[in-house]
């Protein structure tokens, strides 16, 4: 009985491992237009994961996280396979590898009527909001001298603009089209300063160094890399 017992556990370990093999595990969190979750996850970050798995020949698993932090310290654990928008760091370096899908939006600052951005000098003195667990362009986060206030996510951003407890926030365009009507409602200004010069020119999958797909890191680069130049995340 014991031994019929050990080999049912092995049978099931085996089973669970063999499938894990065969998955693409990969965390997301709620970031209109990006990723809407739900019973049904859709989004523009989660048809790319969708043509990530049918690249690497994976099906897809999704863990819904709260926030995008989260997702990160999944990913450094080696819980989950990849999230999609993770841009380097040194400091996620150290746990996560990149492969580009798509290119890199610009940025948009979202302010007081009263307040303009026309370079990043017009940054100082102001009271940044900051997307928790987001980053920007380097020499935005990196720069300790500016004031920043994190928010929980763009909606937090522009409620927190009208109490006036912010100054400003930055958005990309698509998520700035989501919003143009209650932007426009509440007379906020769009400055015109396009950011998309001090950014990465593309966005990335991150890929945890601890994944379970089972492929070289190199050879997983390489393949994404050539499906990326060849259109296949449009």
């Amino acid at each position: 009985m014991i031994r019929v017992s050990v080999l049912f556990l092995l049978l099931m370990w085996t089973q669970s491992a063999f499938s894990h093999m065969h998955q693409l595990v990969a965390c997301i969190d709620d970031h209109p237009p990006y990723q809407y979750v739900g019973p049904v996850p859709y989004g523009i970050h989660i048809s790319a994961l969708h043509k990530l798995s049918d690249v690497l020949e994976r099906e897809i698993k999704f863990v819904q996280s709260p926030n995008f932090a989260r997702c990160v310290a999944l990913l450094k654990k080696g819980e989950v396979d990849v999230i999609a928008g993770l841009n380097p760091t040194p400091e996620r370096s150290a746990f996560a590898f990149y492969a580009p899908f798509k290119s890199a939006d610009a940025l948009k600052v979202i302010s007081k009527k009263d307040i303009t951005i026309r370079n990043y000098d017009d940054f100082k003195g102001k009271i940044i909001g900051v997307a928790r667990g987001s980053t920007y362009f380097p020499r935005f986060d990196n720069d300790d001298s500016l004031n920043k206030i994190t928010i929980q996510n763009n909606r937090i951003g522009f409620s927190l603009l009208l109490k006036e407890r912010i100054d400003f926030f930055m958005v990309s365009p698509v998520v700035l089209d989501t919003m143009s009507t209650e932007i426009n409602a509440a007379n906020l200004k769009v400055s015109p300063m396009s950011l998309a010069e001090l950014r990465n020119k593309e966005t990335f999958f991150g890929f945890s160094e601890q994944n379970k797909l089972n492929i070289e890191k190199d050879k997983l680069i390489d393949i994404v890399t050539t499906a990326y130049k060849n259109g296949r995340f449009k």
